[in-house]
């Protein structure tokens, strides 16, 4: 199981995709610096309720594929049992919008996603496109930096993308690159999927596609990535990562698709 990096920071604790070609588990453990920890916090959400964005807590915006939209839909359409934001939401995390489309790439995503209000944390999870189109991470790398742009976070929190069963060693190579560069552009990078890997393809039983994971898998998902949102909020209140400019005077709307 892979480790979750984190870049340029000491943490307290640690806290796909298509259709068209288209559980439970161990907590991931971040890692900084200085030193490793993981925390489990049970998320309060009902599978497909959304949780109102004025309750105080960490205001979370999420962009990707069908990973996150929940199969091949758009995440406006609202959250279901298949979107792992469904699981991490609650109890000190607010959903406040984002974009995430089935079978989207990264470009795309990028096209299409609109700004959000006074996010404090930006996750991010897409590349699995990339790689069925045959899409180099270097052809994607610009989008990345775009998606934080528009959105403007405090923090961005970047997750690994899923085995690839179709090329599990293009897939391999992809997020090898996209960790690399989320370390250098002083972003967090975490690796949700340790329970769902078997070397460089999905675990028996936790997928039924080679690309997708079960609804366990989501769950499992959704609280590993709650755990990232709260370590990174907690830990660095108030100190925006590098590269991620926030503008208080910035007229930002939420936007779901």
């Amino acid at each position: 199981m892979r480790h979750a990096t984190l870049a340029r920071i000491a943490l307290t604790g640690a806290i796909v995709t298509t259709l068209a070609a288209g559980c439970a588990a161990p907590t991931t453990h971040a890692t900084g610096a200085s030193g490793s920890g993981s925390t489990t916090v049970q998320a309060a959400a009902a599978p497909g309720r959304a949780v109102a964005s004025a309750s105080g807590g960490v205001r979370v915006a999420v962009v990707g594929d069908s990973l996150t939209a929940g199969g091949g839909r758009l995440l406006s359409d609202g959250l279901t049992a298949d979107t792992w934001m469904t699981y991490a939401q609650g109890d000190g995390v607010d959903y406040v919008g984002g974009y995430a489309k089935g079978g989207s790439t990264v470009q795309e995503q990028a096209a299409a996603v609109r700004p959000v209000a006074d996010v404090d944390v930006l996750v991010l999870m897409s590349g699995t496109n990339d790689v069925r189109l045959g899409l180099g991470f270097a052809e994607s790398a610009a989008s990345y930096d775009a998606i934080v742009d528009t959105i403007r976070p405090k923090h961005v929190v970047v997750a690994a993308i899923p085995p690839y069963d179709r090329d599990p060693a293009a897939a391999a190579r992809y997020e090898a690159e996209l960790e690399r560069y989320v370390v250098d552009e002083g972003w967090t990078f975490t690796d949700p999927w340790g329970f769902a890997r078997a070397g460089e393809v999905y675990a028996p039983g936790t997928s039924l596609d080679g690309i997708h994971p079960t609804t366990a898998g989501y769950e499992t998902i959704g609280h590993e990535l709650r755990d990232v949102v709260l370590d990174v909020a907690g830990a660095r209140a108030g100190a925006p990562q590098a590269d991620s400019p926030t503008d208080p005077d910035a007229d930002g709307s939420q936007s779901g698709s």
